[in-house]
């Protein structure tokens, strides 16, 4: 073993020699084999003198590489930790050589897996995280073209941060219409970065570069200035350099060339950026500006695709009840689903009033505002100004306005933007639709297409149900239901309540309605529903006496007008109409089933109007509804 391992030893210092130095061993062994064979006593001497010398120079530099290399192993191997450092200076490189192991390192014994140290010209394996977000999830789930955006660009950040070796790298874009700064994404070493969105456009470096279009490099900041001058950070950070250029990006040829956003770089260090550094962001910003434009047609694409989905709901709910408070409720809904909003308001004139007055409130945050009944004044408030001119207009603070938004003594606290769109008709104004933020500056021209998309469909069923009216006040039969309508009803209504007064004859109203509304339309549609509404329609109708009356008074309510029938005998005929109908099956197609009803009833009282009569019905009609339906409430 101990001759393997000396042939072992030499064939590996025979690998480790030179051309220079296998020719330096040839000419010693050839001078040591004239030493032998020459006769000449000096010159066999000299000879066999320079063929040692020539094997001793080559022994010793194969000496002092081998420990070369063993030193340097020895220095990789303590860098990644896999020799302590006691282990380091127990090697013994004369013991490697003779292929011994150290005391500190005993051979494995057999059988036993070992840890192999791995060699420092040994390749990197890499692996797929090295090149792919292999976590990440935001081109998996339906995030929107808005978050892909802001997802390549941080991206694009983390590389541009890398490569110039940057403290921070920003990207901020440019609205020149709220002459603020908004920033979309950031990337920094600094836990002092000021992370708010918006900031107002100024003197700093940033907002000099977003309103020249001009690249702005400075290699020497001044540290007292850095809040002046940069602006982003809440405290002063050691950055003595930056590099700020503008991203164009033109939508349509031939116009005027602005900064749409702008990208920033600073660095710690003094003259870091320079010529080679713009020309680089030059590059990157290129990539960002064609990232704009394909996320651009995506947004668009995007909320034409919401616009026409809220239209279609409003559609389907216009066609389930038409109404003129389902219309404007449908009309807050969808505006609320396009746009942000902490108010949602939408005003109506009323002819019975005279008067423009708020139909339909959505607050979000339940605080002090208007309610819903309030009249506005047309002449002195901003909203009635906007239906006056038919000019839709943005109020980006609303601080100390001119006027009050709907009348003089509102009590409102918010002071942020507010957006105003008139209800216009070719020939007519219906009203208008009011949305309202907290925060200043939120609303833009974009806002204002995309909701009067929504107005235009709302004006369109206004429209039809204004004609609707008009032709319902000919037509004294209801379609539908084949009972009177609600315009002959309430003149009806009024001279029996007259007749009562002036006779002193006894006077009962009763208001029903069908429970459950909402399933019944979904299990039934609007066309099951009207049939519905036909059978209980002809069952009221059925009870009465030919001097009495029954009105459809609403969608799905009914008015019953009783001459002559005091409450308590008022109140046995509905309880009667009750059971008959909640006992009544109605077939429909292959459908069996039945429904219920609820019921209110109130008696006419000296010096009490007709107006008055139909409102308190109502109420009492509203607590058996709230009470669980099916049963009778007088008043």
């Amino acid at each position: 073993m101990g001759d393997a391992r000396f042939t072992a030893t030499i064939r590996s210092w025979t690998k480790k020699l030179t051309l220079v130095q296998e020719l330096i061993v040839l000419t010693g062994v050839v001078l040591f084999l004239i030493g032998l064979i020459t006769q000449d006593p000096l010159a066999r001497v000299i000879a066999l003198l320079a063929s040692g010398g020539a094997l001793a120079y080559v022994i010793v530099a194969v000496w002092h590489l081998h420990r070369r290399t063993s030193a340097e192993i020895t220095d990789e191997l303590e860098a990644q930790g896999l020799m302590s450092e006691s282990e380091s200076h127990a090697q013994d490189p004369e013991q490697t050589l003779r292929g011994e192991p150290s005391p500190a390192e005993p051979m494995p014994e057999q059988g036993v897996p070992h840890m192999k140290v791995p060699r420092s010209d040994a390749p990197y394996e890499y692996t797929a995280a090295d090149f792919c977000d292999l976590d990440e999830q935001v081109f998996a789930r339906d995030v929107g073209p808005k978050s892909e955006f802001g997802y390549l660009v941080k991206k694009t950040l983390t590389v541009i941060k890398e490569v110039n070796f940057a403290h921070t790298a920003a990207f901020f874009w440019v609205n020149r219409d709220k002459h603020q700064l908004v920033l979309e994404n950031y990337v920094t070493d600094s836990t002092q970065f000021a992370s708010h969105r918006r900031r107002e456009i100024g003197s700093d470096l940033i907002s000099q570069v977003a309103m020249t279009g001009t690249p702005r490099i400075v290699n020497q900041l001044n540290p007292t200035g850095q809040s002046e001058s940069l602006g982003y950070y809440q405290n002063v950070e050691a950055v003595r350099s930056f590099a700020g250029i503008p991203i164009f990006f033109p939508r349509e040829m031939g116009t005027t060339l602005e900064p749409v956003a702008v990208l920033t770089l600073d660095c710690k260090g003094e003259d870091a950026f320079g010529r080679e550094t713009m020309m680089m962001l030059g590059h990157f910003a290129k990539l960002i500006s064609a990232l704009i434009r394909s996320y651009t047609g995506k947004y668009d694409l995007l909320i034409d695709s919401e616009v026409l989905r809220s239209v279609g709901r409003m559609h389907a709910q216009m066609k389930l009840e038409f109404g003129l408070h389902n219309i404007v409720r449908s009309l807050a809904e969808e505006a609320a689903r396009l746009v942000t909003w902490d108010y949602i308001t939408v005003v109506t004139y009323h002819e019975s009033s005279k008067n423009w007055l708020v139909q339909f409130v959505m607050n979000r945050l339940n605080d002090s505002y208007v309610s819903v009944g309030q009249q506005i004044d047309p002449a002195q408030s901003l909203v009635g100004g906007v239906i006056q001119t038919g000019t839709p207009r943005i109020f980006e603070e609303l601080q100390s306005p001119p006027l009050p938004r709907y009348y003089r003594a509102e009590r409102v606290e918010s002071k942020g933007a507010m957006l105003v769109l008139p209800m216009n008709s070719l020939s007519r104004c219906y009203g208008a639709l009011i949305v309202e933020s907290k925060d200043t500056k939120t609303y833009s021209e974009s806002d204002t297409k995309i909701l009067e998309k929504l107005v235009r469909v709302a004006v369109s069923g206004l429209e039809i149900f204004a004609l609707t009216e008009v032709v319902n006040n000919y037509v004294l039969l209801d379609e539908t239901t084949g009972v009177a309508t609600r315009k002959f009803f309430m003149e009806r209504l009024h001279e029996e309540v007259q007749r009562a007064k002036d006779f002193g004859a006894q006077l009962t109203l009763v208001m029903l309605s069908v429970d459950g509304i909402n399933e019944q339309l979904n299990r039934l549609g609007k066309e099951g529903f009207d049939f519905v509404l036909q059978n209980v329609g002809r069952m009221v109708k059925s009870s009465i006496r030919h001097y009495d009356l029954v009105g459809r008074f609403d969608f799905n309510r009914f008015a019953t007008l009783l001459v002559n029938t005091a409450p308590n005998e008022a109140y046995l005929w509905a309880e009667k109409v009750r059971r008959n109908i909640a006992s009544n099956v109605i077939n429909l197609e292959d459908k069996s089933f039945s429904v219920t009803v609820s019921v209110g009833v109130c008696g006419g009282v000296e010096e009490a109007s007709d107006v008055e009569l139909m409102e308190n019905a109502n109420k009492v009609l509203s607590k058996a509804i709230e009470a669980g339906g099916n049963m009778v409430r007088v008043f």
